[in-house]
């Protein structure tokens, strides 16, 4: 049952986070070892176990087949929605919504899979977090 209307956003915002499914994960996480410390440490990361979401400025977001890019909405700052689709309803209201049911916090909202995703909770990225994370998806 789908519970909200989407529709293909028009003018996508820049990306400010990726969302990658446990099958690119690894492959991300292969490229971003390629990154520098101090480029690492530009960037956050929220994981579970089908879902890698990573954020940080665009230039350091890698670029792979099958990821959704994804950024927070200009009228709704702690709602984060995929570039190129939204909710047909006012960001205003899901956002209030979703801050009535969950507190307010930073949130990535999904249409596929439908997902809400809190994002306060993101970990700065390091080597060491890096190698973790590769191990837990083995």
């Amino acid at each position: 049952m789908t519970v909200l209307e989407w529709r293909a956003n028009e003018h996508a915002p820049s990306p400010a986070g990726l969302i990658a499914s446990a099958g690119i994960a690894r492959q991300l996480l292969h490229k971003l070892q390629t990154l520098a410390a101090d480029e690492l440490s530009h960037l956050s990361v929220v994981a579970s176990r089908d879902l890698l979401v990573l954020m940080g400025p665009p230039e350091l977001l890698p670029w792979l087949d099958g990821v959704q890019y994804c950024a927070p909405h200009p009228q709704a700052r702690d709602l984060w929605l995929p570039t190129h689709t939204g909710p047909a309803l006012s960001c205003d209201l899901v956002q209030a919504a979703l801050a009535r049911r969950l507190g307010t916090q930073a949130l990535l909202l999904l249409n596929e899979p439908e997902q809400i995703i809190p994002l306060a909770d993101a970990a700065y990225l390091s080597a060491d977090l890096l190698l973790w994370l590769l191990q837990e998806l083995e």
